[in-house]
C-alpha cells in the first residue's frame, strides 16, 4: 500500500483517539465526555448548560444528551436561572462532588501512564502540531 504520509497520520490519529477514549473509560470508569462536564462544573462551579458548551467546546445537543444520562445518575441537577428563565444552569450534587474527589486520583495517574517517559520537550511538540492541525481543520 502506498499511502501519502498525511492520510497515514490521519489514520494513526483515528487510532490513537479510539484507544485514548476506551482506556479512559476503562480506567476512569467514565466516558470522556461525561468526565469533562463533570470536571469544569467542579473547577467552575454552577454554569449555565449554553456556557458549558462552549466552555467545552461541545455541541449543545450532545451536551445536553450526555448530562441527562449524568443526572439520571445523580451527579448534576439542572434548574432553570432565576435571573434569565431562557437558561438552564448546571450544577455538581453532593455525589457528583464525591465522585469527582474519588475519580481525580485515577485520572492523574491514568495520563502518567499513558505518557509515560516522554520529556517535556516531547510533550510540547506534540501539542504544538496537534494545535496546529486542529487551527487547520477549523478553517475549513
Amino acid at each position: 500500500m502506498n499511502e501519502i504520509p498525511q492520510l497515514r497520520a490521519i489514520q494513526q490519529l483515528g487510532r490513537t483517539y479510539r484507544a485514548l477514549m476506551a482506556a479512559f473509560e476503562a480506567r476512569i470508569g467514565l466516558s470522556m465526555p461525561r468526565w469533562r462536564i463533570l470536571l469544569n462544573l467542579h473547577q467552575s462551579g454552577e454554569r449555565s448548560q449554553k456556557q458549558l458548551a462552549r466552555d467545552l467546546r461541545m455541541d449543545p445537543a450532545a451536551l445536553t444528551r450526555q448530562i441527562k444520562t449524568i443526572e439520571q445518575e445523580g451527579w448534576v441537577e439542572r434548574h432553570t436561572d432565576a435571573a434569565d428563565n431562557r437558561l438552564t444552569n448546571v450544577a455538581l450534587t453532593a455525589a457528583g462532588r464525591a465522585l469527582v474527589a474519588r475519580t481525580l486520583p485515577r485520572r492523574t495517574a491514568f495520563v502518567e501512564t499513558a505518557f509515560g517517559d516522554m520529556s517535556i520537550e516531547e510533550m510540547n511538540e506534540l501539542s504544538a502540531l496537534l494545535r496546529t492541525l486542529e487551527e487547520r481543520l477549523r478553517e475549513e
